[in-house]
């Protein structure tokens, strides 16, 4: 096997840890309508202000919302806007 499949094996190994480990949060979400919303347009390109309207709250409870995802591991800081820990980081 060479480094790249070693690699590449060990990636999608934590790829599944991470999404067993975060799978209870996220069924926690999902049983909200709101967060899950706001989760569904996490990392989707839109605006906090468009996320928050689509949401019906305010910009203040989306970034506390955010926050709160940060700091359990389920969203990742990516330049100014959040990710989801299970997707995938943009290759530049």
């Amino acid at each position: 096997m060479n480094d790249n499949n070693i690699l590449e094996r060990i990636d999608q190994m934590l790829s599944g840890i991470i999404r067993i480990l975060l799978a209870e949060q996220v069924a926690a979400i999902r049983a909200d309508k709101t967060l899950s919303q706001i989760y569904d347009m996490t990392g989707s390109g839109k605006t906090i202000g468009e996320i928050a309207k689509k949401a019906k709250v305010s910009t203040g409870k989306v970034s506390g919302i955010w926050k709160t995802w940060e700091d359990s591991g389920l969203i990742i800081k990516s330049g100014k806007s959040f990710r989801k820990a299970t997707d995938r980081p943009e290759l530049d």
